[in-house]
């Protein structure tokens, strides 16, 4: 059994949904202590222990210590499993960071899945789900992984309740990503969207993002969405998503979300300048899209290299884990918080279920 430290590094829920995962596709058992022991709430919280529950329903895993507030659970799995899975965080969650474990476990099952999730799509701490789908899971397409989401409700803080359904594909092995130079910008796409709000909300969100990219000079196309009818949120909230368009593709994104008291202009410039700040580091890769893409190359075939528009704490510590759970040959050059070359020789894992 692997041991993992949920102390380490950062400390934070990142530690969990890697080794949980890891240990899900590797089938290798793990337990995981101090969980999240430097929080003002340690221990497990509700969107944690539906993680788990869910990563257990899918690859027929025994479990110790599931339940809110433990500092230590186990976790003995078995083969994963695609199928159809309904799951509902309860609570704004994010549903990003609930696929952030699922979509590889699904990607190495021996059959299709089709996820139900309900939660937030657009929530503090985690990438909207506009840039999960756009930016993120471009990244691990560009890899071979083989999934498509639609969004049928948006979520906002703090009710929740978001619905988004998953189909993903297992495929037998994973490709090696190249993205260590930018690539020529056709131009930046995005959506501004808001729900049981005002239409001029997201309107001026989008006016005020687009003036900022048009001054650099980037061509700019943004969807002034407004959520409503079955799709409208339980609770009143709005965001915008911007990524950049490439040849050969850049997996380079921002956003921002309203909150009370915040003005629309502020949310839109604010989603803007982090975008053109990050495309001036001259990285094909965002700062966030970094550290999710050192587990899917952990476990692809051949060495992946990509550039990091900055060398973030999350992307240490996914590195860490990364070692600890495989063979791969991962080196980081950069400096903390600046411009970031990654490097990783995956260990090749070949799905057991197909075939």
């Amino acid at each position: 059994m692997i041991e993992v430290d949920g102390s380490m590094m950062e400390g934070g829920g990142q530690i969990l949904r890697m080794a949980v995962t890891y240990s899900a596709v590797l089938g290798v058992p793990v337990r995981v202590t101090k969980i999240r022991a430097g929080r003002g709430r340690p221990g497990l919280r509700p969107q944690h222990l539906t993680t788990l529950e869910a990563v257990a329903e899918m690859c027929r895993a025994e479990t110790k210590g599931l339940n809110i507030g433990s500092m230590e659970v186990e976790l003995r799995p078995g083969s994963p499993r695609g199928g159809n899975y309904d799951i509902d965080i309860g609570t704004a969650g994010s549903v990003s960071l609930l696929l952030q474990c699922l979509a590889p476990i699904a990607t190495f099952a021996g059959s299709p899945s089709k996820l139900t999730i309900r939660g937030g799509t657009n929530v503090r701490w985690s990438p909207p789900i506009m840039i999960l789908d756009n930016v993120t899971w471009g990244a691990f397409r560009a890899m071979g992984f083989e999934g498509g989401l639609a969004v049928r409700r948006e979520g906002f803080y703090p009710r929740g309740g978001g619905i988004v359904e998953v189909d993903i594909s297992p495929v037998e092995g994973l490709m090696p990503l190249h993205a260590q130079s930018p690539g020529e910008i056709r131009g930046v796409r995005g959506i501004s969207l808001c729900g049981r709000l005002p239409r001029h909300v997201a309107e001026r969100q989008e006016k005020s993002a687009r003036k900022v990219l048009e001054e650099e000079g980037f061509e700019t196309e943004i969807i002034t969405r407004v959520a409503s009818g079955s799709e409208a949120p339980l609770s009143p909230g709005s965001a915008v998503g911007l990524w950049v368009d490439s040849r050969p593709p850049m997996f380079m994104g921002s956003s921002a979300l309203g909150e009370r008291g915040k003005p629309a202009e502020r949310v839109g410039e604010e989603a803007a300048v982090s975008l053109v700040e990050q495309i001036g580091t001259r990285a094909a890769v965002d700062k966030y899209t970094a550290d999710n893409l050192v587990l899917w190359c952990s476990l692809a075939s051949g060495e992946s290299i990509y550039s990091a528009s900055r060398l973030t704490p999350h992307t240490r510590t996914a590195v860490e884990i990364a070692r600890i759970f495989t063979e791969a040959e991962i080196n980081l050059e950069g400096r903390r918080n600046g411009l970031a070359l990654v490097r990783c020789r995956g260990i090749g894992l070949e799905n057991r279920g197909l075939g």
